[in-house]
Parts: C-alpha cells; structure tokens; sequence
C-alpha cells in the first residue's frame, strides 16, 4: 500500500467532505434557493444528488491525480535533503533534534485526543480510540525509518486535513445528520452475550454513521502520525541505541510538560496545533518546495481552529474539558461540555416574583430539597458545586459555613462571574476546587449536611483509561469516606439523573448499608429529567421529610420503591471495579465493537504499509514489554489519583513521572552496562506479584506520608524495572526504530487488554502484565538461544 496515494485519497475525501457538508448551509443562507428547495422537495434532492455525484467525479477524476503527484513531487524533492541532513549533521544537532521530534509526536498525540474528545461525545467517552490509532501510526512510522522516501513533507497538510475534516462534520450541515454523529453507542448495561441478532443488525444500521467517524478518524490519525516517527525513528538510527533511546524520553517528557503548560493557561486548540505545526515544520525549512507547502498547512491549522464557528457561544478550554457558555431564554447563564447540556443556572433567590411560579417550582424543590430535610445547617459540603446552584440553595436555607468543592476551575470561574446569587462571593461560602475524595480524605471537620450534586461526568480520567471523572466517587468507599465526616444526625444526599433505575438501586444499598445508618429516602425531583432523584441517609437517625414543601413543590417520595428492589445480587462499584454506569461485570457490547472495529483497522494498516515485514523473534521482548508497561501505567494513574486527587495536575505529574522512571532506568544502564537481565526480570515480576497482593488485600490506606511514600514506591518499581530491562534489551539492538515499533505496537495491545478491567476489576491488570512480562522474560531467552 503506497503512503502517498493512501494519503492522496485521504486528503481528497476530507476535501470532498468538507464541501459537502458546507452546500446545505449555503442554500439555506440564499434566501431564493431556500424556498425553492422548500417548494419541490423532489428537485431538492435530486439537484443535490447530482450535485453529489459531480462533486465526487470532479475531486476524483481532477483532483486526486493533481494532488498525488503534487504531493509525491514534494516529498521526492525532500526526502534526500531530509536524508542528507540526518546523515551529516554534526552530534550536537542530531541529539537536540530527537528531543524535539520524539516531543513533537507525543504533544502531537496528547493534543488530537483532547481536540477530538471536544468535539464528538464519542471521542471523549472512547478516548482510547484516538490514543491507539497514534500509536498504530507511531508504530508504523518507526518501522519505515530505513525505507524511502521520508514523508516528513505531508504530514502537516494531512493534520490540516484532519482539522478541517472534522471541524466540518462537527459544526456544519444538516441537523439531523449530525445528531447521529452525536450518538453515544454506549449501552454499558449490556453484555455481549445479551445482545441477540434480532436488535443487533438495527442497532448497528443506526450507529453505522458514527462508526464510519470513527473508521475516517482512526485512518487520519494514523496518517498524520506516521510522517513525524518515521523522521524521528530516522534520526536516532544515527546515534547508539541508549543516547537515542534517552532522548527520546527527555521528548516525551517535554511532550508531557508542553501540554500540562498550555492546560494551566487555558490555551484552545489554536495555539495546541499552531505549536505542533511550528515543531514539525523547523526541520522542513531548508526545502523549497516542503517549507511552502509545510507553512500553507501550518497556517492552515492556525486559521482552522482559530476559525470562530459559534461566534455567539464563549469557548473555555479549561484543564479538563470545553467548556461552552452560552444563555437561556431568560437571559441566564446555560453551560455546555463539549457541545452537549451540561447546567444552568437560575435566580431563585427570594426576591424573583417569579420563584413561585409554575416553572421554577420544581427547580426550588431539587434545590433546596436537602437543606430542607437537614436537622442543622452550621457546616454543610456541596460536592459537584458547579456554577452554584446548590451553593446558592445552601446560603438561602441559612448555611452558617458552607464548602462548595468543584474539580473544574472553568465551571467555578464561570459561576463566579454569571451567577445572579452570586454564591462565591458570600462570606459564609468557602469554594475548593479539589477533587472530591481527596477532599473528604483532608478534612478533619464534620458536617451537618453533605449533599452531592449531579456529578454526571462527560470525560474520562485520562488518555489511557476507561474510567470516567466521576467514577471513583460513587464507590462504596467513596460514599463511605464522605459518610464519616457526618456528624450523629447529619444528612447525605446524593442527587443523579439515572438512566435506568438499577444505577437508582446501587445508590440506595450503598446508603443502606452505611454503617449506623438511618432508613434512606429516595424522592423523585424530575429536574432536567423525569429520572432525576435525590437520595437521603442520616447517620444514626431515621430522615424526617418536609412533606409540605415536597407536596408544593411537585417532589414524590418513591422510597418503597426502592426498598421494595432490593438485590443482594446487585454488583456494586468498588474503588477496584468502579463502573457505576454498568449493570454487572462483563464485556459490554459496544466497546468489544470497537475494540474489534481498532484491531481490523491497525492490522489493515499494519500489513497495507508493512507488507514485507514478518514477526522478529529477537525484537518480540520489546513487545510484550510496551504491553505490560501500558497496563501498569494505568494502574499507576488510578492509584495515584486516589491517593493524591483525580486532578488534571496529578493525571500530568504521573505520566511525566512513568517517563522520569523509563529515563532514571535508561541513565543507570548507560553507567553501569548491565549484561544480563535475570535480576531485573524476577525484581519486576515480584514487584508486580507485590501490587497485586496489596491491591487485593485492600491496601494500606490512603492517609499519612509515609503511607503515601510507600504506595508511591510500589507503584512506580515496576516502571524502573521495566525501564532497566528495557534499556538493557536495547543497548543490544542494531535498529532502535524497529524496538520502538514492536514497543508501541505492544502498547496498543496493552490499550486494549486493559478493557479487561470491566470485567475483573482493576487488579486483574496485575494478572495481566505479570503474564505479559513473563511472555518478554522467556521470548528474551528465546532471542538470544
């Protein structure tokens, strides 16, 4: 399969698409085609239909033979200045220029996950996706390191392609067809095993335009990412394996740290990929024909996502996630994630004539529910504070001390700023912008009320994870450390808008089963959803609800309900299973569609690029090792981010340091030339049999520093390691570029066992890497007999 027809076609269909999909806003801007379309909807469709065919006949019959052979053109007059530069470039060049690329590719990476996630739910629910193509493509780029021609030259008008491709399908066109590209085909209650073939085929029919998304998104990927490696994979072949090996990881760990810069500064996709064009550009420059088309692109990525497409919606890229703001009819604020509904807020304070009325009766009674059904007020905690709804409700109910705590800084600016009860700015309101866990693990205090706001989230909780934001505080530990702090007779009420009713049932046994528990109440509010409760416990004391004001404020106890319900088979969210959106442990029908869906497509394009490549017996280590290392790194996230805070900042600190680790282990071979690799293997394997059986046995706690010191040690002895036998492995190899491929493809295969978790908890990643470094510990002896 030839890269640059490949990626000829790629950049005439983005084209082809971005055309089509700005024809139906053009029409309905021209008032006369408007209504002539509106009057004969039969020559409508026909003058769109040819329209369609002759588009598609003109890109293909003129403008994909131009753009193959313009684009072989560059890349045949660049790639022997490319060569012959990486081959008489003096050290001190070579070096600081595999910092810079191996920097540029992960940026590169991390920044086309975040974009995507921002624009479609299915991108920030399937993180993984775009994580595993990069790694497709960094896979095969560094396996073509040897071959000719370098394709450097294409790799930004494939990214520019990619940008507006996308850009298109997200703002532009017809309606309904975009609701379907913002499906979410996540029925996390569903098992593969429970999907029969009567629903399967209309299912599938209905989502065939998201997977064809995701299919056009996962083949972009790739081809942008393969041009950087390939170049990078190109130029540490110049150097010895370990220095090569070393600055690659100073790159990545820059690559890291870039991001985590630009997140703290709330930076957009402008300036993500106007720095990303700027790093791969640099070493284009001395090439005529690659520096003009190389800075056409480049600002074409500039202008593309500079490009205002909702001029009357405020953009905040906070740390976490786009945030939207945008007002509601009545002139008040209306918050957006990534284009959905998100909250709003609402003056109820008692000077709105309006409060009583019909339509804010109901939002009243969710609101101040809690705080009405507390015995006391002197010091509650709002968890999910929002833009401060429930804040606001605390200061009306008489809060004496209230602590409004919120993960996203953006969401509490915006409150801060817009809200009409100006909640943050009461002297009697603290605003914490923590994690909620690590919150409650903090405080010394107890409360009266704790009262837990729709923390609904729309993001996971890293590049390399299937756990969402919210997921490890609806845990039965989670509840339960929050649980602690009540004082004897305080209340807990935690509010959900459920999808069904059995994730209504798990909220319920949890505040059951808390110890000195009170009987619970689960009363139907209906706010934003008719599936919208409230559920209340109080320890060591039964809850007494205001029955008055639920009955003038349209609220329905559907408490006997839920008792009625109970299940002693219901399989609650734990720290170590945190799925609270699924029924029960299993594999759920639509991620092994895309897990399927991610392995036909890497091995499409494995074997399309790679056709003469077969399995390398010495280099198969190297795979197995990328594989564990992937499942170990997301132990690591989850664990650490227990313990400190499932923070953007502790997300970066962790991956920054698994790549601290890797380099440390890659300096201390570099000094102490290590010949065999026994010791290390059996140290890795015993250290991951020793995260295994603490992770079973509960752990040590999650308080203290020396309690901390050592969890950290125990998490992070695996990555050194690995990293020891890695580099030990390496200083052995001949051609880095091709480890390096077999390393990332390995970690691909990580990315997808790590969807094991579902189904077995997060400890069984310990089961799994064991047998995967086990794998690389006898392949090694095998490679060397």
């Amino acid at each position: 399969m030839n890269y640059v027809r490949v990626a000829s076609s790629a950049l005439v269909c983005g084209i082809i698409a971005t055309v089509l999909f700005l024809i139906p806003p053009l029409i309905y801007a021209t008032p006369f085609l408007a209504e002539a379309f509106a009057r004969n909807l039969q020559a409508a469709g026909t003058f769109t239909a040819v329209l369609l065919w002759t588009a598609i006949y003109f890109f293909y019959r003129y403008a994909f033979p131009r753009t193959e052979k313009f684009l072989d053109s560059v890349i045949t007059h660049a790639s022997p200045a490319l060569h012959n530069w990486s081959k008489t470039a003096p050290l001190k060049s070579i070096y600081p220029a595999i910092v810079i690329l191996s920097g540029a590719t992960l940026f590169l990476e991390l920044v086309l996950i975040r974009w995507q996630a921002s624009l479609f739910p299915v991108f920030a629910l399937y993180k993984n996706f775009t994580l595993l193509a990069c790694f497709c493509g960094l896979g095969i780029g560094y396996a073509l390191a040897k071959k000719n021609p370098l394709l450097l030259p294409a790799a930004l008008p494939l990214l520019a392609v990619t940008l507006l491709a996308l850009t298109a399908l997200r703002h532009m066109g017809v309606p309904e067809v975009q609701n379907f590209l913002f499906l979410v085909p996540v029925q996390e209650e569903k098992s593969v095993l429970e999907v029969h073939a009567a629903n399967t085929m209309s299912w599938v029919f209905y989502n065939l335009p998201l997977y064809g998304l995701l299919v056009g998104a996962f083949i972009l990927n790739v081809l942008v990412m393969i041009p950087v490696a390939q170049y990078c994979g190109h130029v540490m072949n110049r150097v010895n394996s370990l220095s090569g090996y070393g600055c690659n990881l100073l790159g990545s760990i820059a690559g890291v740290a870039g991001l985590f810069f630009f997140s703290w500064m709330w930076t957009g996709p402008v300036v993500w990929f106007g720095f990303s064009a700027a790093l791969v550009l640099w070493y284009q420059l001395s090439v005529a024909d690659a520096r003009r088309t190389g800075i056409a692109a480049a600002l074409a990525c500039v202008l593309i996502t500079a490009w205002p497409v909702d001029p009357l919606i405020q953009s905040i890229y906070s740390p976490y996630q786009l945030i939207q703001k945008t007002s509601k009819p009545d002139g008040y604020m209306e918050i957006l994630a990534a284009g959905t509904y998100y909250q709003k807020v609402f003056d109820l304070s008692m000077d709105n004539k309006n409060r009583d009325g019909e339509d804010l009766k109901g939002v009243v009674g969710y609101y101040e529910l809690p705080f009405r059904t507390a015995p006391s007020l002197d010091r509650v905690v709002v968890v999910g504070a929002g833009s401060g709804n429930d804040v606001a409700a605390a200061v009306r109910s008489g809060a004496k001390r209230a602590e409004a705590v919120e993960i996203d800084p953006a969401i509490m600016a915006l409150g801060r700023m817009n809200h009409p009860e100006h909640p943050y700015d009461d002297p009697h309101v603290n605003p914490v912008t923590d994690d909620a866990r690590t919150f409650f693990r903090r405080s010394t205090d107890k409360f009266d009320a704790i009262v837990y706001g729709v923390l609904d989230s729309h993001i996971l909780l890293s590049h390399g994870s299937n756990v969402r934001l919210d997921s490890f505080v609806y845990t039965k530990e989670g509840l339960t450390e929050a649980y602690n702090l009540l004082k004897t007779g305080g209340l807990m009420s935690v509010s959900f808008a459920l999808p069904n009713l059995l994730m209504g049932q798990k909220i319920f046994q949890m505040l059951s089963d808390m110890p000195d528990a009170g009987k619970p109440v689960a009363i139907l509010t209906g706010y934003d959803n008719k599936n919208t409760y409230t559920f209340m416990v109080r320890r060591k004391a039964d809850v007494k609800l205001p029955q008055e004001f639920m009955d003038s404020h349209y609220l329905v106890d559907h408490t006997a309900k839920f008792a009625a319900q109970k299940n002693d088979s219901l399989v609650i969210p734990t720290d170590d299973w945190p799925f609270f959106y699924m029924d029960a442990k299993m594999y759920p029908a639509t991620y092994v569609v895309s897990l399927v869906l991610v392995m036909a497509l890497a091995l499409f394009m494995v074997r399309g690029f790679l056709p003469e490549q077969k399995w390398n017996k010495s280099l198969l280590p190297f795979f197995f090792l990328g594989a564990g290392f992937m499942l170990v790194e997301t132990k690591a996230i989850t664990e650490l981010g227990l313990l400190f805070g499932n923070t953007w900042q502790v997300v970066g600190i962790t991956i920054t340091g698994v790549l601290v680790m890797a380099f440390a282990a890659n300096v201390l071979v570099s000094k102490m030339r290590f010949k065999k690799v026994n010791v290390p293997y059996a140290l890795l394997l015993a250290a991951i049999a020793a995260g295994y059986v603490l992770a079973t046995s509960g752990g040590v706690g999650h308080t203290g520093f020396g309690v901390k010191l050592f969890m950290i040690a125990a998490l992070t002895c695996p990555l050194l390691f690995s990293g020891i036998v890695f580099s030990t492995l390496l200083a052995g190899a001949e051609d880095i570029a091709s480890v390096l491929a077999y390393n990332l493809m390995g970690a691909m295969l990580g990315g997808l066992l790590e969807y094991n978790s579902m189904q077995f908890g997060f400890a069984f990643l310990y089961l799994l890497a064991l047998g995967l470094y086990a794998a690389a510990w006898m392949t090694t002896k095998h490679g060397r007999h």
